[in-house]
């Protein structure tokens, strides 16, 4: 079979292959890519594209097994998608496009698969610029925190509509005595903060929210003090568990993210 093959592979690949790091398992990714439905889409690469997957089949076994898996994901690899860096407005732009509607529909099961779909795909482009050498270490650097920012804000805003849903909206009181909003959101820190995130990088973060207040289905109007399901600090505690069990959890596709807060005071 393998002799088959041999004489048979188109010349680019060939060569391809050759001069690659790892030329045996590049050969072996190559077999089962042109087993998938994508083989004429892969027998017709230029020399440059068969030398990109050359590069990622001999550099990366997750991401190999991936795209064999999703060769419908050939088309993130072209040249011309490889040549510059992705911004992160341009990938929460993306995001939001298929987010919101699904927020609006409620279903976050949707949202949150689609996420993940979504950091495994941009994982697979930005490796593919590393390991081919189309991309500069601080770009790679800056995208790979780029796209854990764009997913754990989606994450919290996934897990924010669970939580009112349920029990409401967190407000506070301003000066005037009017009900208002609170706010509150996810800091990055460590690498994360500092836009140096790697591969296999944990996320270190902190959550924060503004102000004390109460958590009520509807916002009270000024003169008005009802009875409150949760506190502020309860709502977001909850929030943080919740934002931590998803971003953290299991799944056939491997969690998104690993967090780490015993550093932080009542990290548990």
């Amino acid at each position: 079979m393998r002799g088959r093959i041999q004489e048979t592979m188109n010349p680019v690949w060939t060569n391809a292959i050759k001069n690659c790091v790892d030329p045996q398992r590049a050969r072996h990714f190559y077999d089962l890519l042109t087993a998938t439905p994508a083989e004429a889409e892969v027998q017709a690469y230029s020399a440059e594209q068969a030398r990109v997957l050359a590069a990622l089949f001999s550099g990366s076994l997750a991401l190999s097994n991936l795209l064999v898996a999703r060769p419908d994901w050939l088309g993130e690899l072209e040249a011309g998608a490889l040549r510059f860096p992705r911004r992160k407005q341009g990938l929460r732009t993306e995001v939001n496009r298929w987010l919101k509607p699904l927020l609006t529909a409620s279903d976050l099961g949707a949202a949150l698969a689609r996420l993940r779909a979504f950091k495994q795909r941009e994982m697979l482009r930005i490796a593919a610029r590393d390991l081919a050498r189309v991309g500069k270490l601080p770009d790679i650097m800056q995208e790979i925190s780029d796209v854990a920012d764009v997913c754990l804000d989606a994450v919290w805003q996934v897990c924010y509509q669970q939580l009112a849903g349920r029990y409401g909206q967190p407000c506070h009181q301003d000066a005037g005595g009017r009900w208002q909003p609170t706010a509150g959101c996810v800091l990055g820190m460590g690498k994360l903060g500092g836009q140096e995130l790697n591969y296999s990088s944990d996320v270190d973060v902190l959550f924060v929210y503004s102000e004390e207040g109460s958590v009520f289905k509807q916002l009270p109007a000024a003169s008005e003090t009802p009875r409150p399901v949760l506190t502020n600090h309860q709502f977001y505690n909850r929030l943080a568990e919740a934002f931590i069990a998803e971003v953290s959890r299991m799944t056939p596709e491997g969690a998104l993210y690993r967090i780490d807060l015993r550093l932080r005071p009542e990290g548990d």
